[in-house]
């Protein structure tokens, strides 16, 4: 019933990915309206963003919508939301994100001086000596993730549990004026 006339082409729905037709800025206000629209407390559908965002700032590339699911599992709060909350975590931000938890890492472990190693990190490198990659790399960004994390988590969560609350009682007055008036009009 709503699918297209002609259906697009796969290198189509690639671009569509990459690169939205009506732009980025449509595509985060209907991702924002179908946040507003998720059933349950607004507390709920807030921890969830949040716990998303705090797991777009770990390391682990992947993985992160399935960390944000059992964060947000063990919060009680929204799956959905949390898969949405990962969006924190995108090709604009992920440098700076890569950036702070990585110095923020090493500052928290006492190892700004092994910094000089990455000069010999390679792709070959990586997968020849994996141990190499992990202890200098992705340790202080794991964890510098986590304070980082919190604080984004916290940022994320109360203007979002504010919006969806405002959002979630105008939309209840709104519905019980639209059945009072059917009511009205039935009588």
């Amino acid at each position: 019933m709503f699918k297209r006339r002609t259906p697009l082409t796969f290198m189509s729905k690639m671009r569509q990915n990459v690169w939205p037709k009506r732009g980025w800025a449509r595509a985060m206000q209907y991702s924002w309206q179908r946040v507003l629209r998720i059933d349950g407390s607004a507390h709920a559908v807030a921890l969830g963003l949040a716990a998303g965002a705090f797991a777009s700032i770990t390391p682990f590339l992947g993985f992160h919508i399935l960390i944000a699911a059992a964060i947000a599992w063990a919060l009680s709060g929204n799956l959905i939301a949390s898969a949405i909350g990962t969006w924190v975590g995108n090709p604009l931000t992920f440098p700076f994100i890569w950036l702070s938890t990585f110095r923020l890492g090493h500052a928290l472990l006492g190892s700004e001086g092994k910094v000089s190693a990455l000069n010999k990190l390679s792709f070959s490198a990586i997968w020849e000596h994996p141990v190499d990659f992990w202890m200098p790399v992705i340790v202080p960004m794991a964890v510098g993730a986590i304070p980082i994390g919190i604080v984004v988590a916290i940022v994320v969560y109360y203007p979002s549990r504010a919006t969806i609350n405002l959002y979630q009682r105008r939309r209840a007055a709104r519905l019980l004026k639209k059945a009072q008036t059917k009511t009205l009009m039935e009588e």
